[in-house]
């Protein structure tokens, strides 16, 4: 029993939603069952639904001639197709040199007419071949002018339409905020709703995230209605399109194809944006000011709390003996069991790791930011400058130029016109870049960075419970973009050691329980802080202590020798940097430097013993 293959093609959704698909696989199946052909199955159904045969996108027409060359459809089968306009509608010197391809491998034959083009070469055929083939020559030309006719009528008539658009809306599906007068040549405001995008728009540019906003619109649906009919909530979709959705600003962007269609129908924008469409209801600062504030958050993925971002280390934070993830655990706040740790996930699973200590959480928190501070991790977020807007409005030039040049380079660009176009583009696009780079640069040297006192207040006081929520997320989105990660590990002291994004290391020693820490910062040198007092008087003679003190710290955990018999003198050492610290009486600097030195002096020795 000879095989037949089946290509069945529609191009619009109307055709989809009608009976196409299944009207030409049945005739298929019926012309098999009387004429004795195997459908193949194993290769399934060559399809291209929703697919225009005019601009030749069809991939499955492209697969099953590859599998003919390669032999996986047998010579002398036969393909079957509703008639030849399904297999293409392109010029004829294209589609004329695809059929007769086809007919190097197999024969085809058209349901329609009940004719059979042969690729056999006995006299039984021949005779009739010249006949089928200008058959086929005519039934190719006639599909490629009839889809030519209807693109032309379909250009010509949105250019009609097009010339008097601010005199007849285009448009009957309107954003939600507005509604499309009877006779159809103006918007009407709805007055409730643009309050609602206003009040949007506003705390996107304090800095609320997405996530929050849906809370606080969806935890009060009575002052914030969904903006759809059919939802009974806010979706992140609706939101994020409010706030990315030209049309605010008056602007219409006409679409061909449907959100819901295929191939050659897929929504895509068609010819230049009209300005002044829409009535404005969001100046364009503000709108530009809300992209600044969108694209300046980053939240990593992990569990967050309703309105709480506990752990500014999320995401970055490990445990140094495992590399295992840090587990922000909080106790609650009983004074004898309660509090804020980190603690290895690993150990407190009962895994692999046998670190089980628990690091008191905000002594590292407020290191972290001094860190952060005293190397300049973080720009102060201010308001937007006349700078900042005029960059983002430059980007949005050159995207858009960018994407004006890729249509046209789709296009045939040996054509003078279009090729002068994409000259013009091009020059239009290195301008744009060559502008973005001197603001950029410009605002490199005017950007603030955040101090001590202003993060502390910001991320730690901040009485509004939903911009505190959002004040910690940004703060931890933006180390994610510095740090790469953070190792913690106790010998004799907590230790945190920054591997920076650019490679770098940075060290922070926290004496946990006085309260008393540092960090290392670009110059080489390191960056005291007494956490927990306010009297600093003695602080750059104790931070010189303790960073002597981290010193050989570093020195042993580098060395790694776990059989060293180092405790007894370590432990000895922070009783006395301790004691130093409580006390602040400068008479034992010098039996602290003392010691010191002979622990260096004998970690030295029992290191040359164990080699």
């Amino acid at each position: 029993m000879k095989k037949a293959y089946s290509y069945i093609r529609y191009s619009s959704p109307q055709q989809a939603k009608g009976d196409s698909f299944r009207r030409q696989l049945a005739a298929t199946q019926s012309f098999c069952e009387k004429n004795g052909y195997e459908l193949d199955t194993e290769l399934s159904v060559y399809q291209e639904l929703g697919i225009s045969g005019f601009k030749g996108d069809q991939e499955n027409l492209k697969r099953f001639i590859d599998d003919c060359e390669k032999g996986n459809v047998k010579k002398g089968s036969l393909l079957i197709v509703e008639n030849l306009d399904r297999l293409s509608r392109q010029k004829i010197n294209i589609a004329m040199r695809q059929f007769l391809h086809l007919l190097e491998y197999v024969d085809i034959y058209t349901l329609q007419d009940n004719k059979k083009y042969s690729h056999a070469d006995d006299d039984a055929t021949g005779d009739n071949q010249l006949l089928d083939i200008m058959t086929s020559l005519i039934i190719m030309s006639r599909a490629y002018e009839e889809s030519a006719t209807k693109q032309k009528r379909l250009k010509e008539s949105w250019t009609e339409r097009r010339k008097n658009i601010h005199t007849k809306k285009l448009t009957s599906i309107v954003p939600h905020w507005l509604e499309l007068s009877e006779d159809k040549t103006t918007f009407n405001i709805k007055k409730d709703r643009v309050e609602i995008i206003k009040f949007i728009y506003e705390k996107c540019i304090e800095g609320v995230g997405v996530s929050q906003l849906l809370r606080l619109l969806n935890d009060n649906l009575e002052q914030f209605p969904v903006p759809s009919k059919k939802g009974k909530l806010w979706a992140r979709t609706s939101l994020s399109r409010i706030l990315t959705d030209k049309s605010v600003l008056g602007e219409y962007q006409p679409h061909i194809g449907t959100h819901k269609g295929i191939g050659d129908n897929k929504r895509k924008p068609i010819g230049e944006i009209i300005p002044d469409y829409y009535p404005q209801i969001i100046d364009e600062d503000i709108y530009l000011k809300a992209q600044i504030a969108r694209k300046s958050r980053y939240v990593g993925k992990g569990k967050i709390g309703k309105d709480i971002f506990s752990n500014l280390f999320r995401n970055l934070i490990k445990c140094a003996y495992c590399n295992g993830a840090m587990e922000y655990v909080n106790k609650g706040n009983n004074p004898s069991r309660g509090g804020k740790y980190l603690t290895c996930s690993n150990s407190k699973r009962g895994g692999k790791c046998s670190h089980s200590k628990h690091y008191k959480y905000s002594a590292l928190e407020l290191m972290l930011l001094h860190l952060t501070t005293e190397n300049g991790l973080m720009p102060k977020p201010e308001v937007p400058t006349s700078l900042n807007l005029k960059l983002i409005k430059l980007q949005e030039l050159h995207d858009k130029t960018n994407s004006k040049l890729n249509i046209l380079l789709e296009d045939d660009f040996t054509v003078p016109a279009i090729k002068n176009k994409i000259n013009e583009l091009s020059r239009e696009i290195e301008q744009y870049s060559s502008e973005i780079e001197i603001i950029e640069d410009q605002l490199l040297t005017y950007r603030p960075d955040y101090k001590y006192d202003d993060l502390f207040n910001d991320v730690i006081l901040e009485n509004d419970k939903l911009k505190l929520y959002s004040n910690r997320i940004n703060f931890n989105s933006y180390l994610i973009k510095q740090i790469d990660e953070i190792h913690i590990l106790y010998k004799y002291c907590p230790f945190l050691v920054f591997t920076m994004k650019d490679k770098t290391i940075h060290r922070v020693i926290i004496d946990d329980k006085y309260g008393f820490g540092g960090c290392s910062i670009s110059s080489g040198h390191y960056s005291y802080k007494r956490i927990n007092e306010k009297d600093n008087s003695i602080d750059e003679i104790t931070w010189s202590v303790l960073g002597l003190f981290s010193s050989l710290v570093l020195k042993i955990l580098e060395d790694n020798n776990e059989n060293l018999p180092l405790d007894a003198e370590m432990k000895k050492l922070t009783k006395s940097i301790s004691k130093f610290i409580i006390d602040k009486d400068e008479s034992q600097i010098y039996q602290i430097l003392q010691d010191i030195q002979i622990a260096e002096e004998y970690f030295e020795q029992q290191k040359s013993l164990s080699m």
